[in-house]
């Protein structure tokens, strides 16, 4: 058995259960995160994961890594991780047996793979390539599936077992999903169960499910059931020992009492693992095909069909179920990326949705979904390309104008952390040194040129479209979205300080622009940069020329 760290029973960390965990310090061995809730963002998840990870051991669970898709790595998403892997030092990390797109597109789903030694060859030298990279092993995750291809040649249990034993990878094994997997497809849990190397299962999943009839939905938003409780008995009393344990629960997220009480249960599961009795299917298994198709071309044709929505077609390339046609396996797949990207983008418009009315709102939202593809590993980075879709579709102005300025505060919630420059930071500096700075903005800040009354609208203090020209600087100061209406002439010296000019440069055309006195510029000034330094809209000073002189 490999020599794992043995940290007991844990829960997936969730942003509901931070007061209940900060104020009763539960006694629980671990806490799980999801990697990419984490990897592109700042500012306040860091700095709670900061204050959780002081107290719990931390292990990171992803879910874009895509390891099974034919695209190249994303070295974007690698280089990210491996930066939250330096910080967070977690106990181990892991993904997913799956892919979530091709050709540069994203699902944001777990999808499936074909089981066939092109699609083992190529996972393998990608499990091999990670680690190289990350510099550490990786568990993989036994996913949930609601189809299989045709192209199959083995079972996916069998399909794990050589994936680790020749990538030297561990597994996470997800007892809910080895159950949603087998009922789905027919399959009996203990031959998939006894076709794995349990001495390599380094984390166990439990989680509550959605029962359809024909078949499961891993939602991860209920109860654990008795059937996987007893699937779980199984795979402690083959494996000889007790993998790390921990309860997954993201939708309908309860209490953290009623959370760790299923955990409780887990533990007495535990205890009792020689006493179980395993639910059977009552189907018997169809024989695996002996003929193959490309990965690529199954993974273009699965996207083309999510994407487009045409199922017309599964019943050639998805295996058949009794009382679960191809069409309606594939048909999970569709809705889930539709219903996932909508949830997502409406969430961020609501002063949009106010201004448009429920019923055209909600078209643009399905129109956009239709027409555009996610690109991003971040499901929070599609949102980005709405203002410009609405340009294309010839919106009117204000809308359009409500759009960019909810598509900011959304996205700069997320923004690099950076610190503010104060008055005490420029005290730094003598008078000639003064006019060579090159002052930035911070991070999470951006200016806008409106041709209406934009912000108020949003502010709720009118209910009309107010035609006239207003200027907003829109940032993120100590976790909370803030706005600034600045005057004409105040925005546009911003809007040249952060074109990386000198700030005397700056100073000499807003001059020439205003006509003005140099008292009264000075006055102008003052009360500017006042204000900007006082709302911490300027980033700190780290580097600047060499002419640049700091009085000590």
């Amino acid at each position: 058995m490999t020599n794992f760290p043995q940290l007991g029973f844990g829960l997936g960390l969730r942003p509901q259960h931070y007061p209940h965990i900060w104020r009763y310090k539960p006694k629980v061995d671990w806490f799980e995160i999801i990697s990419e809730n984490f990897m592109d963002t700042d500012g306040l998840p860091k700095r709670n994961l900061a204050k959780i990870k002081e107290r719990y051991p931390i292990v990171m669970h992803g879910v874009a890594m895509s390891i099974g898709t034919v695209d190249p790595l994303n070295s974007e998403y690698l280089q990210k991780l491996k930066a939250l892997i330096d910080w967070v030092n977690p106990a181990w990390i892991s993904d997913h047996l799956c892919w979530t797109g091709v050709a540069h597109k994203n699902s944001h789903d777990l999808l499936p793979v074909p089981y066939t030694e092109e699609a083992l060859k190529h996972i393998v030298s990608r499990i091999k390539q990670v680690q190289d990279f990350l510099g550490r092993p990786i568990a993989l995750e036994n996913p949930s599936t609601y189809l299989e291809f045709t192209t199959s040649h083995i079972s996916e249990s069998e399909f794990m077992a050589q994936m680790v034993k020749e990538s030297g990878c561990n597994l996470l094994l997800d007892v809910n999903n080895v159950y949603v997997t087998c009922f789905n497809h027919r399959l009996d849990p203990q031959k998939y169960i006894d076709a794995l190397p349990l001495d390599r299962v380094i984390q166990i999943h439990l989680s509550g499910h959605t029962n359809k009839g024909t078949h499961i939905i891993d939602t991860h938003d209920d109860h654990v059931v008795d059937e996987v409780w007893q699937i779980y008995k199984y795979v402690i009393h083959k494996a000889g020992r007790t993998p790390n344990t921990m309860v997954e629960w993201d939708g309908n997220i309860p209490s953290f009492p009623v959370l760790n009480a299923e955990l409780k249960k887990a533990k007495r599961a535990a205890k009792n693992s020689t006493k179980f009795s395993l639910p059977k299917s009552e189907k018997k298994e169809a024989p695996y095909s002996n003929f193959s198709t490309p990965l690529l071309d199954s993974q273009i044709k699965m996207q083309k069909a999510i994407f487009s929505g045409d199922k017309k077609n599964a019943a050639s390339w998805i295996r058949s179920k009794k009382d679960f046609a191809p069409q309606n396996q594939l048909g999970i797949y569709v809705d889930s990326y539709r219903w996932r990207l909508i949830d997502v983008v409406a969430e961020d418009y609501p002063v949009l949705k106010r201004y448009l009315g429920a019923e055209k709102f909600n078209q643009l939202i399905n129109d956009f979904v239709d027409q555009n593809n996610s690109d991003h590993f971040n499901i929070g980075r599609f949102a980005i390309k709405l203002p410009k879709f609405l340009v294309q579709k010839k919106y009117d102005k204000f809308a359009i104008e409500l759009c960019e300025l909810e598509t900011a505060i959304a996205q700069l919630a997320d923004a690099e952390e950076t610190e503010a420059l104060t008055s005490k930071d420029l005290e730094k500096f003598d008078a000639e040194s003064l006019e060579n700075l090159i002052l930035q903005p911070r991070a999470a800040l951006k200016l806008f040129a409106f041709d209406h009354a934009t912000n108020r609208y949003y502010l709720e203090e009118v209910n009309e479209v107010i035609e006239q020209k207003t200027y907003l600087a829109v940032f993120r100061h100590d976790d909370v979205m803030w706005r600034i209406d600045l005057e004409h002439d105040e925005f546009s010296l911003l809007q040249k300080l952060f074109n990386e000019i000198p700030l005397s440069q700056a100073l000499s055309e807003i001059k020439n622009e205003l006509q003005i006195s140099e008292e009264q510029l000075e006055k102008k000034l003052s009360n500017w940069f006042s204000r900007w330094i006082r709302n911490f809209l300027l980033k700190k000073i780290t580097q600047q020329s060499e002419s640049a002189t700091i009085v000590e």
